[in-house]
């Protein structure tokens, strides 16, 4: 798989109750399209109130008709994403004490006692180390396929189909993650990382380019929609390396120069990339061999988390604004993020497409034995004649 997979929100909604504020109980008459939006809401808000540290999942789990396999797996699914979040702060050594959901429904459809619809969420989260005031706020934007059934006077929830970046972008169906602190020592201030030889990479534009484009996620610009001169590719294997290539060479972002192999042909449908441009596998052939980046580190999230003689700070805190990270799995890079900076003590932090995420923890939602690839984008010309000369070498 060369690109993300993501399910594609169809989706489906309906009406013929609400749930109630904590047992999921249903009104007797017909509920309005006011009503229902009330009843959608209301789900999300559990969900969100059940990632704050500490929280008891028992109310979200309590919604979902458990007597149908698809219930039972989306059930399933909500409590592996809720306990890897859990887990995931606990061994980060932070608190997730915000989350905050807004949700818009662009589709829905009422067949009596089923409600089908699409839901589009965007999710601000908050999180904070011991003893340190700052709260770290981030992103996540999720598409949801929702079916909803009405059973002994409950609306419960049928089928919930949707990726989540908090606890299952990732191949291992169910994720654990890696041990170890985000924070390790003498903190990174962010503005650290704007230090850069200006040539022909515009890192500061690339991160722009990014938040301004990050899509569904809380933090986004651009009334949280893609950039329309690009293909949108959640519906066609995923457009997270899409996305990066846009950062990395849109003259409103790092301005990278294309070439033959690494390039993007615009037209009034929405163009197409090349498969250096689209493709996980085939854009980090490009960067090495390009002469555009290099591998500045390979390993798991131990390996490059923690200090070594090369990297006194570990190797991922070498990252600068508009580097990309690559996620493999099974043996292939999987998906590609891209830093856009760190939160209050150096932990570098991501946007991505597909899941949508804005200043995401860059390890947020992955597996204990994902492999990273850390790639430096080289900043100035002169960078870039070195680098082709040691490959001819």
């Amino acid at each position: 798989m060369l690109l993300r997979k993501i399910f594609l929100p169809l989706i489906i909604i309906s009406t013929a109750g609400i749930l109630g504020a904590s047992n999921c109980r249903a009104a007797d008459p017909p509920v309005s399209k006011k009503e229902l939006e009330a009843t959608v809401k209301q789900i999300f808000d559990i969900r969100a109130r059940a990632i704050i540290t500490g929280a008891d999942p028992t109310q979200v789990l309590a919604c979902y008709d458990t007597g149908t396999r698809l219930g039972r797996w989306a059930q399933a699914h909500e409590e592996h994403k809720l306990n890897f979040v859990q887990s995931w702060a606990r061994k980060r050594g932070v608190q997730i004490i915000e989350a905050k959901p807004e949700i818009r429904i662009p589709w829905s459809r009422v067949r009596g006692d089923t409600a089908e619809f699409v839901v589009h969420q965007t999710l601000q989260l908050g999180y904070a180390y011991a003893n340190d005031p700052a709260v770290n706020r981030f992103g996540i934007g999720t598409r949801h396929w929702m079916e909803l059934a009405k059973r002994d006077g409950k609306w419960l929830i049928r089928k919930d189909f949707y990726t989540d970046g908090l606890g299952d972008d990732t191949l291992v169906p169910k994720p654990t993650p890696a041990d170890g602190p985000a924070y390790i020592g003498t903190a990174v201030k962010s503005d650290s990382i704007q230090n850069y030889i200006k040539g022909g990479f515009d890192r500061e534009g690339a991160a722009r380019y990014a938040d301004n484009y990050a899509g569904l996620a809380w933090g986004a610009g651009n009334n949280h929609k893609y950039n329309p001169r690009y293909r949108d590719l959640n519906g066609n294997g995923g457009d997270c390396t899409n996305f990066v290539s846009q950062c990395l060479g849109d003259q409103e972002g790092g301005r990278l120069p294309m070439d033959g192999t690494w390039y993007y042909r615009y037209d009034r449908n929405g163009g197409s990339g090349s498969r250096a441009w689209v493709q996980t596998e085939a854009f980090a052939s490009w960067l090495l061999y390009s002469g555009h980046a290099r591998r500045i580190a390979r390993g798991t999230f131990t390996e490059l988390n923690q200090p070594n003689p090369k990297f006194p700070r570990g190797a991922v805190r070498e990252l600068q604004k508009g580097d990309v990270i690559g996620y493999e799995e099974k043996g292939r890079i999987e998906h590609f993020a891209i830093v856009v900076g760190t939160d209050s003590r150096g932990y570098p932090v991501v946007d991505a497409h597909t899941v949508d995420r804005y200043h995401c923890p860059w390890d947020m939602g992955w597996d204990k034995k994902t492999v990273f690839h850390l790639f430096r984008i080289n900043d100035g010309t002169k960078q870039l004649s070195e680098a082709r000369e040691n490959k001819r070498g």
